[in-house]
């Protein structure tokens, strides 16, 4: 369903952001995407969703180059970026009902599904408040509801769970299961480790920009947690040292 191959991206300084990735993922699989801060995260959806090109490389999803043809790609995905922005004027009805008639739905379609989806994620009442006096999770469950409203092949997903409680979080989880077990795609970066143990197949880790780890998850008891493998690729023990230097500075 995904398909990366030497994917090349540098930015201005000589700021090489990816440098000649490739993976493929499945149809139907949860891919958890990890890497630090700055290792290419980022970079690496937006050029997946077509919002930024590539220096080089090649991009198919679901056997289209998103290259050569980014607008038909982006009817067959949906995506919640890491920071997102809304019409803080317009209602969650508001935001949704735009989102589903740029997808073309019709709207005996389309109203009833904003309704359903509002309903689940516990936004009934807030059907006609505008999203400007949302909370942060608030907010973010209409941003996620929108990457799902229009029923897409693949989705992306950029750190989806910044400000959303336990509950919504367990919902989430349930969601992806179902939606993936019927062929949805999940491309899922995010810090959350414990989370992508409980809903990922498959993990890919990024570091400077390079593809350093990438398996499919296998049973629990025959694998090393996603944490201890990270730490294979990411060096923590230096961040534990400075920690440990500037405490023990604060209480002398």
């Amino acid at each position: 369903m995904i398909e990366v191959t030497e994917l090349v991206k540098t930015y201005p300084g000589n700021v090489k952001a990816l440098d000649g990735i490739s993976f493929t993922i499945k149809t139907g699989e949860v891919c958890g995407y990890l890497g630090a801060n700055g290792a290419g995260k980022s970079t690496t959806i937006k050029i997946l969703t077509g919002m930024l090109s590539a220096d080089s490389g090649r991009v198919l999803i679901g056997e289209i180059s998103v290259s050569e043809n980014p607008q038909k790609v982006k009817k067959i995905i949906g995506y919640v970026p890491e920071s997102g922005a809304m019409f803080q004027s317009l209602t969650p009805y508001d935001f949704l009902e735009f989102v589903c008639k740029m997808y073309g739905i019709e709207k005996d379609i389309y109203d009833k599904r904003i309704f359903e989806f509002l309903e689940m994620f516990d936004l009934k009442n807030e059907v006609k408040t505008p999203i400007a006096s949302f909370s942060k999770g608030m907010s973010q469950k209409v941003l996620i509801i929108s990457s799902l409203i229009h029923n897409p092949d693949v989705i992306f997903w950029d750190e989806p769970l910044s400000g959303i409680d336990f509950k919504t979080t367990a919902l989430i989880r349930d969601i992806v299961k179902d939606l993936s077990s019927h062929g949805k795609t999940f491309f899922y970066s995010t810090h959350v480790l414990d989370m992508m143990e409980k809903i990922c197949t498959k993990v890919i880790i990024l570091n400077e920009g390079k593809v350093v780890h990438d398996e499919a998850i296998i049973s629990a008891g025959e694998r090393h947690s996603i944490e201890e493998i990270f730490k294979k690729y990411v060096d923590t023990a230096s961040s534990r040292e400075k920690a440990a230097e500037i405490f023990k500075k604060m209480t002398n």
